[in-house]
């Protein structure tokens, strides 16, 4: 009795034509990880001389190793594994030519004073600035195209871009929002330092991440004890844990929708 009623489904199948069921829920199977910085590029740069792209690349490689130890059927890119140039509309590129699910780069933010006294981590979203801190945090990550060779590409990218970029990439935008408030909420669990919450910018690194995208602005780097944090391994492993964590939960957020 049970074998005829395990046969009934395929028999149904077979009547009407239909040979197999195809799942079409989306699935998280591709995550590109992008280091900020590198190369000529160093990023901002310490109190004790600890380079923005050392601490990103840190960050992103145990991220990475991470997903792929805990999280099967998951694949990592990286836009980059070593200390290289990679201009910023590349990265999203990368992104697109690997079908990613989720486009996520770490940056390290910095006062120009140094020491300094400001702390915390945000995590970003791709719209126009609606503060003065957020403004000045894009201007500086997005004045990596100083090294670039073919500037003029940038010219033309106002917040009037950014706010049709966000409006025809409404869906990206919303998963966005989530990814980014679960990224703060598991981070805030395992540092010490402030939770700064979500923002948004523009910034040009997420433009052409046709995808769910954040950029993530770790501790201060012109903070010494953020400087301490974010060089050390204790200090990286918390930062790449939070984000798992963050990754795993949007996971099961994502693929039910």
């Amino acid at each position: 009795m049970k074998f005829i009623l395990l046969l009934v489904p395929i028999l149904f199948a077979s009547l009407f034509g239909a040979t197999t069921i195809v799942d079409r829920r989306p699935k998280l199977d591709v995550i590109v990880l992008d280091a900020g910085h590198g190369g000529k590029d160093a990023g901002a740069v310490g109190t004790n001389g600890y380079y923005e792209k050392q601490a990103a690349l840190g960050i992103v490689l145990k991220l990475g190793k991470l997903i792929e130890k805990e999280m099967p059927g998951v694949k990592v890119v990286y836009t980059r594994k070593d200390d290289r140039f990679i201009e910023l509309y590349r990265r999203g590129e990368i992104a697109n030519e690997k079908h990613a699910k989720l486009f996520i780069s770490v940056h390290c933010n910095s006062t120009p004073q140094k020491p300094s006294h400001a702390t915390g981590f945000t995590t970003y979203m791709l719209r126009p600035g609606k503060t003065d801190q957020a403004i000045r945090v894009a201007a500086r990550e997005n004045a990596v195209i100083s090294y670039e060779a073919e500037r003029a590409r940038y010219k033309e990218l106002t917040d009037e871009d950014f706010i049709l970029t966000s409006m025809a990439r409404s869906q990206d935008v919303k998963y966005s929002e989530k990814f980014a408030a679960l990224v703060q909420k598991e981070l805030s669990k395992r540092l010490t330092i402030r939770d700064n919450g979500v923002s948004q910018a523009g910034f040009l690194v997420l433009v052409g991440a046709a995808m769910p995208n954040v950029l993530i602005e770790t501790g201060f780097i012109s903070n010494p004890k953020e400087e301490a944090l974010l060089k050390s391994e204790t200090g990286e492993m918390n930062y790449a844990r939070g984000i798992l964590d963050a990754i795993k939960k949007y996971k099961v957020l994502y693929e039910r929708s």
